[in-house]
């Protein structure tokens, strides 16, 4: 991880000394003035329901070297996304630990499996007096999407929040409101992890079966309109956690 990241710097380094050697950068047109971003709870944005074509050529860029097409075309319902990956700080106000390496209540949760995940949102939810959507019986895990307490994002409304608007952003001006999806974490996702199937589908979760759950993003590949980057796939052991996994969280209704 330290490599990638000094390979990413140097390249940074590089860009900033090729559009500044000749005098002043170009900034280019002034960006339009966007609508106030409307923010539920203190920290959930309504992502407008939608369709679009999931995947890419470079969906698969961890372990995985087929390609397939035709990739399916997905229709959600509105759903609310957390603005940012779970802290350690809300972590701990709801578990009790901190499983993170590095520890700073601010900075977002690491070291989680899909598990801890799942108990999060459960307690959570519990704690608002909201109706938990998952039901858990040993390694068995079931789903009420249409509850109205907190869930992991299915891995079709993490990927369209992260691109679907069609516009080029960085972590802190995305049309929507998110922060933090190009952010130092892979992101739990509810599903299976399953190469896409072809077809047309409406609020997909994912396959029955499988023995991984789907990562999403993660350390410098963030969301870069419809960028291949943006449709990076991951998967692991649900209960694995490691320094790269953490989480944000969605609600179906508020």
């Amino acid at each position: 991880m330290k490599r990638i990241f000094g390979i990413f710097t140097v390249l940074l380094v590089l860009a900033g000394t090729a559009v500044f050697a000749g005098g002043k950068a170009d900034k280019g047109p002034a960006e339009p003035e966007k609508a106030p971003v409307k923010v539920y709870n203190g920290n959930f944005v309504q992502i407008p329901g939608g369709t679009f074509q999931m995947g890419g050529e470079n969906a698969h860029l961890f372990g995985d070297v087929e390609r397939q097409t035709p990739w399916p075309e997905v229709t959600l319902d509105t759903f609310y996304m957390a603005v940012r990956p779970i802290t350690q700080g809300e972590f701990e106000s709801v578990m009790g630990t901190n499983p993170s390496l590095g520890k700073n209540p601010d900075w977002a949760v690491e070291q989680v499996s899909w598990f801890q995940a799942v108990e999060y949102c459960n307690r959570l939810s519990q704690s608002k007096g909201l109706t938990p959507v998952y039901t858990v019986n040993g390694e068995n895990v079931t789903m009420n999407i249409g509850a109205n307490g907190y869930r992991l994002p299915t891995e079709a409304e993490w990927e369209y929040a992260c691109v679907a608007p069609d516009v080029k952003w960085t972590s802190t001006a995305h049309p929507w409101g998110l922060k933090g999806m190009p952010g130092e974490n892979y992101e739990w996702g509810w599903d299976r992890y399953a190469d896409y199937p072809s077809g047309k589908f409406t609020n997909p979760t994912g396959p029955d079966t499988g023995a991984h759950r789907i990562l999403r993003a993660g350390p410098l590949f963030g969301c870069e309109s419809r960028g291949v980057i943006a449709r990076a796939r991951a998967h692991d052991n649900p209960v694995n956690g490691t320094t790269a996994f953490g989480f944000r969280v969605v609600r179906s209704s508020i």
